[in-house]
Parts: C-alpha cells; structure tokens; sequence
C-alpha cells in the first residue's frame, strides 16, 4: 500500500522533500496556513491550517489516514509533528525533548542542570521582575523571545539603558510570553553552525561550518553558512561531543537537527548555543549534502514512516555555502544582479521575492530577498565572496 505523509510547511525549502517522497511513491499531504506557499501545489491534499495547531494537525493525520507526520525546518511545528506523533503512536522525536529544544529558557535551564557550559541567564514575562535582577548580570547581554526563529526580536544590548526597548520588542515575538536574557558569549572564531541526524536516539552524523554576519546592518542574523569550518577539528570535535551528550540526555530519538554554537574566547570552552529539533533554514540541509553527500530527505522521509536508519556514506566538505540575498535598506526591487563569477559557481537558486515586491532591511530571516546555493573550487574563494557579498550581487532598489 502506498505511503502518505503529513508535512508541515509548504514553504519553497520544502520542495526538495515533497519533490523526493514523490519519485519514492510517497503521497505528502501539505499543512500550512498560507495559501500562497508554493508546496501546497505539488501535494496530494492540502491544508490551509497553522502548523502550531496540535489538534487540527491530529484531525488532519487522522483524516488522511497517514502513516507519519514531520517538519523539515520550522521550531514551532517541530514540536506539533512530535505531539500529534505521540498522540497517535507514530513514529516521532518526542515530545519533552523537542519541548526543551524548542524554548530556549527551557533549553539554557536543561544545560545547566546537565552539567554544560552555560552563561548566566533569566526568562522573564514582565521587565519589572527582570529590572529588579539587573545586577546579577554582566554586559553585554542577549534578549530573545523564548520561543522565535530566524533571529527575530534577538538583540544584543550594550548598555542597561537600552534593554526595556530591546525586552519589549521580544516579548511581543514570543507566543508564550516569556523572554530570555543571556551574557553575550565573546566567540575565539566565527559561529558553528549546521546540521545533524538523530536516529534511534544517538547522533548518527553532524557537519557543522560558518556563520558569516552583514555588519553593516547587523551581526545577528546571518547571511550565510560557509562548509568546511576554519575551526581546528579539536574545535569541531568538542562541539560535536558536547551535541552528542545532549541528544543523549535530552532523550531526542529520532531526526534532523540544526546546531549553534561557540567557541568561548574567555575559557576555550564550546557552548551550544541552540540544538533546534528540526534541519536548518535557507536550505541548510541541502548544502550539507552538496558538500558532504549526507542525504538528510531520505533520512527524514524513513524517520517519518518507522524504516530503520540506513547508514550513508559520506565525504570531508567541500567548499559550499548558502549566500542570503538581502538589502541594507527598504524599497521595492527592481533587479538582482550577480557577477558572473559567481553565476557561474551556482548550483541551485530560490528567488523568495520578484520585481515590484516590496524590500525590507534585513533584520531577520524572513526579510530574505533569497537564496544562493554555491559550490567554490577552494575555500579561499569561498571566504572571499561570503564576506563580499556586495561585491558579488547586487540589488537595485526603486
């Protein structure tokens, strides 16, 4: 009998997974509230209901009769895909687990009563009960809604006068309320970043490389991850290390997950920094298998229907990276333009945005304009377009 699933998104990152269960006789049903996301066109069924809707989901699996529900890369609906799998015994991550990775108070609490690197940090739903903590923490520090993805609301603030601002703009991102301050963690080398599998509750494969920053807007959300790391492999082991003993801890069984982390600059030590229960945004996964030849679709399509992990063969990185189209300032587009050096190292693209759209500063991961996926033939040409990225595509405003 064929296979159905339900997926959770309908995004343009979702297509490579929609795409893949078909010429597998896989059926995918598609749950996701706007209409206009371009997976509802290639799925068998399709529901226009939020994928933070634990009970329309369960109704949904229900109806469809299908054999598992999952996300590709979204937090919120990582933990619905792991509650309607528990509700109806479908193979899945785990509730608790996913509850933990998903919240990052409940995250930070869980490290630090585990025994990992953790700086000081505090939720709060109020910022009259943070203001009366103040002096428990040390500047410069981090505000983030507790339960956002793609950096939105996270702010570094500098100076204590700043902070009812930069609180007031995360709790209004945060859908429980509740907003984490953290000591800003001075990073020895670029942020960690990538994915990993999980299956039968042991990491099975992570490749982790670079997040590069826009400083010219800001150094909070990134505009690419470059693969392979320049961090040494003792670096990348310790990190690895640390991610595996908290799959371990944690109880996740089973699927992709996205990783930061750091490198303290005071004391050597890694920090995770998040370890997301779902594969990364901007097509992150797909690089990864570009640069690896790790398949993460086929691992998550089997984790979704109960088949057991098949072991991959994979390879050390080569040079490849995600590139973030995105403005510095607001307009409508009117073109994108790129080198033809860099047109020619492409190997794949997804346009979010077409002229006459309107542009936004790019201040979170939604702001994108789009997406490159790029294959370099060393990692200094890697390094040199990632960190020139305005040299290399340009956009025109009108």
């Amino acid at each position: 009998m064929k296979k159905k699933i339900v997926l959770l998104g309908a995004m343009q990152m979702h297509l490579p997974l929609i795409e893949r269960a078909h010429e597998r006789g896989i059926d995918v049903v598609t749950v996701d509230w706007t209409k206009e996301n371009p997976g509802h066109s290639l799925a068998s069924a399709a529901y226009f209901d939020s994928t933070t809707d634990a009970e329309a989901v369960e109704r949904i699996v229900c109806r469809e009769k299908a054999d598992g529900v999952l996300t590709f890369n979204s937090d919120p609906a990582a933990l619905t895909a792991a509650v309607v799998a528990e509700r109806l015994n479908l193979p899945g991550s785990g509730s608790r687990a996913v509850e933990i990775m998903s919240e990052k108070d409940k995250f930070r609490q869980f490290l630090s009563d585990n025994g990992f690197n953790v700086t000081r940090f505090g939720s709060y739903s109020d910022f009259e009960s943070l203001s009366r903590d103040l002096e428990r923490y040390q500047l410069p520090v981090m505000i983030k809604p507790v339960d956002s993805s793609g950096s939105k609301g996270v702010v570094r603030v500098n100076s204590f006068d700043d902070l009812k601002t930069a609180f007031d703009v995360a709790l209004k991102l945060s859908r429980g309320g509740r907003v984490i301050i953290e000591e800003f963690i001075e990073a020895a080398g670029p942020q960690l970043h990538g994915d990993g599998f999980v299956a039968e509750g042991e990491l099975q494969f992570l490749s982790l490389g670079d997040h590069h920053f826009d400083s010219s807007i800001n150094n909070l959300v990134p505009v690419s991850t470059t693969f392979p790391s320049v961090h040494t492999q003792s670096e990348i082991k310790a990190v690895e290390e640390e991610v595996r003993r908290f799959i371990r801890a944690v109880g996740f069984r089973q699927g992709g997950i996205n990783v930061e982390a750091r490198i303290s600059a005071r004391d050597g030590k890694p920090y995770l920094i998040e370890t997301g229960a779902r594969n990364g945004g901007n097509f992150t996964p797909i690089i990864i298998g570009k640069a690896t030849g790790f398949d993460f679709i086929d691992a998550a399509l089997d984790a979704a229907l109960g088949l057991p992990f098949r072991p991959q063969n994979v390879k050390a990185p080569e040079p490849t990276a995600y590139l973030i189209m995105h403005s510095p300032k607001e307009g409508v587009l009117s073109d994108i333009s790129l080198s033809p050096r860099l047109k020619s190292l492409l190997f794949d693209r997804f346009d979010y945005l077409k002229p006459g759209d309107e542009v936004k500063t790019f201040k979170g991961a939604n702001m994108a304009i789009g997406v490159l996926l790029v294959s370099f033939p060393d990692v200094a040409t890697m390094l040199e377009i990632a960190d020139g990225m305005e040299r290399e595509i340009t956009i025109t405003l009108k």
